[in-house]
């Protein structure tokens, strides 16, 4: 059922957006555009004194304006829609002349460099475990376009034409990668049937149509069996006995390599079987099933499903259950959809496959979505708190609770954005100068956007038809359920989405380091590292972040390294700085064992660290600030869709647990479901990737 109004309509329907973070700013960036027409009278209902939500960062007044972030944030070559609202934010923001960033690619930067870790180096000592090792991916070349670029015709055209089957050409690329990849890092003498098998894939995909399925399917999928079957026999038998003209670091080089070669024909034989004439459902087909245990059945073997190219989604995506991320057999991860990710990150990209922001992610991304939307007329309500939504007895949304959590001393709009270099920024805590009360409110630590906070000044109830005619909701599953009971107890969708929901805790740490990144003994290059030990699995060279930060003296750092993984929470009550203590002694036993892995010149003795600028450890436990999984199951198959109404006629859900490309806990599934709600309300935007 759609709300959109009618052509010529001069009412000006209100539309209330609950939440702060991206999906939240995303609906009223698209709402409220100039193609529009002023139909919209957009407000925007949030607690605390900043927008981001998940991805909010704030800048440290007192520890030379450092940026303090939620976790490591990055964003990838292809998030289509999330670029193409970006450039187009930007392409209106009118930054003041000594803005730092004057275009969207000021503000984004290519990352070509990819390293993942491998536990299959020599033992430290005779007879022990494996050591750490990197497998780097230093390359990644650069594809044509931007992320964000408007689709060709001719893609437009390819799409329409492959309706009736899915587009094989990122297998192809993957197939040409690997054809052209691995066989020009494999000894000459080493035969395998590694060509034999991609000529296989590639006569499995030709453009036939879904009538030849059957002829094709008998030979090409047999073809790809016995390939596959063949690389697992070289994997278990490289460099051995029967092979003594591979030394031993050779043997450890192609041993890589036939893992790369293994999962990628085990993908090609999994997509040619179940996807490319399985219809627009055959990724969804696939969500019930948990992505390591699909690769198995199409032929990967037991090495490669422990490897670093497997381990790694599971560790970026912090797919472990309760945070337990000890062993990969606590994973899940929805076949379909991790597939469809994967194939677009590794070989659907735009020009890079990563791209890092050039300041803070509140600075590079809700600073100009700020400036944007109030320009605009959107009223943005800081330090508003949604407690409850109730339902009408006619099918809609009625009534909606808010806390008031602060009061500016004058009744004036808060002021949120500090000056940092040039670059409006978000600070770590409110301006307490502002507030009625602030020095009372700052001695005691007032954390406004906690759960656990309670201080109000006061409630309000919104009521439809008065102060809202739709309502979107852009607010976590695990925040939102105290917040919908009545809405959950009413429809059996909301039931279903809720309860199929999960979230996982993180940790992140932050290390600005006195000496460079090279000086520490990491050689490789500026990067972005994954699969390594819990709980800090991944890790993000982020010194280029340090020019946008006010350093000075002699002990100023020269380099800065962002860490993240899950965590693991107690059964028991806790309280915030508990957990943000935790995180702290778990950060320091595992830098006393691994940095020395990644960084060998760190000083891992007890007691302070004389190379440590500055540190920052943060527990992401809170029920607003939980990472959303995408577990295999009936997880995807519940999720709303965010185009349509959500069990009520004038309610929408947005945010990264909806359905949408991914559906996945990323940025770019929460900027997707926007732009779906906002073309399900008005039919605007009309590009949208959505399949």
């Amino acid at each position: 059922m759609s709300t959109a109004q009618p052509t010529g309509s001069t009412h000006q329907q209100k539309i209330a957006i609950l939440g702060g973070g991206a999906a939240a700013v995303a609906a009223a960036f698209w709402l409220s555009a100039p193609e529009q027409n002023g139909r919209y009278q957009v407000t925007l209902y949030t607690q605390g004194w900043r927008l981001g939500g998940k991805c909010a960062s704030g800048r440290n007044a007192d520890l030379d304006n450092r940026i303090e972030e939620h976790g490591l944030h990055m964003l990838m070559g292809c998030y289509q829609n999330a670029f193409a609202t970006l450039r187009a934010c930007y392409g209106v923001w009118k930054p003041g002349p000594t803005n730092p960033f004057q275009n969207w690619q000021d503000a984004f930067l290519p990352q070509r460099q990819v390293t993942l870790m491998q536990q299959d180096g020599p033992p430290l000592a005779p007879g022990g475990m494996p050591s750490w090792a990197p497998w780097n991916f230093p390359d990644f070349p650069k594809l044509p376009g931007l992320p964000g670029d408007e689709p060709s015709a001719a893609i437009v055209a390819l799409e329409s034409a492959l309706s009736e089957m899915n587009d094989p050409s990122l297998i192809l690329a993957m197939a040409d990668f690997l054809d052209e990849w691995v066989r020009a890092r494999l000894p000459a003498p080493l035969d395998l049937p590694l060509t034999a098998g991609l000529a296989i894939l590639r006569q499995a995909l030709r453009p036939s149509g879904p009538g030849l399925i059957a002829e094709v399917a008998v030979d090409a999928l047999t073809g790809l069996v016995e390939a596959n079957n063949a690389l697992q026999s070289s994997l278990t038998t490289i460099a051995g006995p029967e092979r003594p003209e591979l030394a031993a670091e050779a043997g450890w080089s192609i041993r890589r390599l036939l893992i790369l070669a293994n999962l990628g024909l085990a993908i090609g034989l999994g997509y040619a079987r179940d996807i490319h004439f399985g219809g627009s459902s055959a990724y969804d087909r696939l969500d019930t099933q948990d992505f390591r245990a699909w690769l198995k059945t199409c032929l990967a073997s037991d090495e490669t499903l422990d490897s670093a190219l497997v381990r790694a989604p599971y560790d970026l995506a912090f797919a472990y259950a309760a945070g337990n991320a000890g062993s990969l057999d606590n994973g899940s991860m929805a076949a379909g959809a991790t597939l469809r990710f994967l194939l677009e990150l590794v070989f659907g990209y735009r020009d890079a496959p990563l791209w890092r922001m050039a300041a803070g992610m509140g600075d590079t991304v809700f600073t100009p979505f700020y400036d944007v939307l109030t320009a605009r007329g959107v009223s943005i309500q800081l330090f508003s708190r949604v407690t409850q939504l109730r339902p009408t007895g006619d099918g809609r949304i009625g009534e909606i609770d808010l806390m008031q959590q602060a009061r500016t001393v004058d009744g004036s709009l808060y002021r949120p954005l500090v000056n940092v270099l040039g670059l409006d920024c978000w600070p770590n805590q409110p301006d307490w100068s502002q507030l009625v009360d602030g020095a009372h409110l700052k001695a005691a630590k007032v954390n406004f956007e906690s759960s656990y906070c309670t201080v109000s000044v006061g409630t309000r109830t919104l009521a439809v038809g008065t102060d809202f005619d739709i309502a979107i909701v852009a607010i976590p599953p695990l925040a939102l359920k105290p917040v919908v009971a009545p809405l959950a107890a009413a429809s059996v969708a909301w039931q279903g989405a809720l309860d199929s929901s999960r979230s996982v805790a993180t940790q992140s740490l932050q290390l600005w380091m006195q000496p460079t990144m090279v000086e520490l003994g990491w050689t490789l290059g500026s990067t972005v590292l994954t699969s390594f030990v819990e709980p800090y699995d991944s890790w993000a060279d982020m010194s280029h972040l340090l020019c946008r930060e006010t350093w000075s003296g002699p002990n100023a750092p020269q380099s800065l390294g962002y860490f993240c993984g899950c965590m693991q929470l107690s059964t028991g009550p806790v309280t915030p700085d508990q957990m943000n203590q935790l995180a702290t002694q778990l950060a320091d036993g595992w830098l006393a064992t691994n940095i020395q892995t990644l960084w060998p010149n760190a000083v891992t003795a007890p007691g302070p660290d004389p190379q440590i600028a500055g540190r920052y450890d943060l527990a992401n436990f809170d029920i607003s600030d939980q990472y959303v999984q995408t577990p295999a199951g009936n997880n995807v198959a519940s999720r709303f869709d965010p185009g349509a109404v959500a069990g009520f006629s004038n309610l929408y859900v947005v945010g990264d647990w909806t359905k949408t490309r991914f559906s996945g806990g990323c940025f770019e599934s929460a900027i997707e479901s926007a732009m779906l709600a906002s073309r399900g309300i008005s039919g605007f935007p009309t590009e949208i990737k959505a399949s």
